[in-house]
């Protein structure tokens, strides 16, 4: 062979490595052994179809949500003036800015003959005010105040934020159920009063972007201004639709288990535990075996 360096000597070309016809043939024959596998397989397969079918599709799926199907016979897209037009459109603004006050769902309500001069009063210099002309019982606060969370939710809806305008109808059904709760168990001054400072409160969340304080009860507004003023035995048994019977001295299981945490008891029974009637503590704290 000739060296590189000698005239008219070239490299010589790659050598041919032979193969390892070793492992060529055992990967043949691995091979060979899977297709007979899966030959046997699709054999059994064919048996018994439900094999045929992947673990994964074998789980029933989810049912799916029906389509929507719109009765209204507007165009898509209405605007908030279209979607309500009792309201000025100044006063849906408010609403969508979180401009708007809580003593102004009078606004809201074309039956109410609310006094335009009681309506320019403010509500956030800290004064403590009632509004029970504007707002007599609990009936003449909750009709305005599902417009206003309607309002709100259709706004949400056509910014096209699916989660607020979730977060907006939940929030809603629970502190209008709330409201209720605390109708029946406190006097209706005192429930209007929480009211305003709990709308107060969320309207102030809200221009941060968070809507999730509607769902929550205020522990403290609750202390503030309902505490101390549970209504009377007689009209409680009338809201309420219970029999007229004296329970003053009946233990209250509620605060045995834990779920009466109010003082006095808001239903007018005893606060003591039921296994050693002590009434510093309840049943599930008591040390006594």
């Amino acid at each position: 062979m000739p060296e590189l360096d000698q005239p008219g000597a070239s490299p010589d070309p790659l050598e041919f490595q032979p193969q390892d016809t070793t492992t060529t043939q055992s990967s043949d024959a691995a091979l060979a052994g899977m297709m007979t596998m899966f030959r046997a397989f699709a054999a059994l397969a064919n048996q018994s179809p439900g094999l045929t079918t992947p673990l994964a599709t074998q789980v029933n799926p989810p049912p799916s949500f029906p389509a929507f199907i719109s009765t209204d016979q507007s165009p898509a897209g209405k605007s908030l003036p279209a979607l309500f037009p009792a309201i000025e459109t100044s006063t849906l603004l408010d609403i969508a800015w979180h401009e708007f006050r809580p003593l102004d769902l009078c606004k809201l309500d074309p039956t109410s003959k609310f006094r335009r001069a009681d309506m320019e009063r403010t509500d956030s210099n800290g004064t403590r005010f009632t509004g029970t002309k504007d707002y007599p019982t609990f009936h003449n606060l909750l009709i305005p105040l599902t417009t206003y969370f309607s309002v709100l939710q259709a706004f949400a809806a056509s910014s096209g934020d699916a989660h607020a305008t979730f977060v907006i109808g939940h929030g809603a059904a629970r502190y209008i159920s709330h409201l209720t709760s605390l109708n029946q168990k406190y006097e209706w001054t005192a429930v209007l009063q929480y009211h305003v400072h709990f709308h107060l409160s969320r309207r102030q969340e809200m221009l941060t972007g968070s809507y999730a304080g509607w769902a929550r009860p205020d522990d403290l507004l609750l202390t503030e201004f309902c505490l101390g003023n549970a209504r009377a035995m007689s009209s409680l048994r009338k809201s309420t639709g219970r029999r007229d019977r004296d329970v003053s001295s009946e233990t209250c299981f509620a605060y045995n288990k834990g779920s009466c945490t109010i003082s006095p008891c808001p239903d007018g029974r005893v606060h003591k535990c039921r296994k050693c009637g002590a009434k510093d503590h309840p049943e599930k704290d008591c040390k006594k075996t």
